[in-house]
């Protein structure tokens, strides 16, 4: 026959499954708290251009994920007055991209242009693998 368990042991059993379960859950807070703070890439805005009529704002910008990893220009566009949005984990900012090139090099970065409130225009004479939208909402992109 079984002999049945004794309460202390009973307590402490059941104590210490509640303090791992309270050490479980503070180290996967504790670690989105820091990876949300410490992103694994790095953003740098370049450069900013309004349209002539004021509802859209390019912004020209840098990314690098990591030390060995190449550097990424890119060309965000939203709506004037809205801030950039960037990745909660992973920090960058592609929500709104409409133009990306990696480099090998971070000195080259395209130039912007507004020929008209909706139509912008890139030039990036040093670029390299580029991948251009056409179109984002309104406003054409060549």
């Amino acid at each position: 026959m079984k002999k049945p368990m004794d309460p202390f042991a009973r307590k402490m059993i059941l104590s210490t499954l509640a303090f791992m379960a309270a050490m479980l859950l503070m180290l996967g807070a504790l670690s989105l708290v820091y990876l949300h703070t410490h992103p694994t890439c790095t953003e740098e805005l370049l450069a900013q251009v309004d349209s002539p009529d004021g509802r859209w704002t390019a912004a020209v910008m840098r990314r690098r994920c990591g030390e060995e990893s190449p550097f990424f220009v890119h060309v965000n566009l939203r709506s004037a007055g809205t801030g950039l949005r960037y990745g909660f984990f992973s920090g960058r900012a592609s929500a709104e991209e409409v133009f990306v090139a990696e480099q090998d090099s971070p000195e080259i970065a395209p130039e912007l242009t507004w020929a008209s409130s909706t139509e912008l225009r890139i030039r990036c004479a040093g670029c390299r693998d580029t991948h251009q939208e056409t179109r984002w909402g309104p406003v054409e992109v060549r």
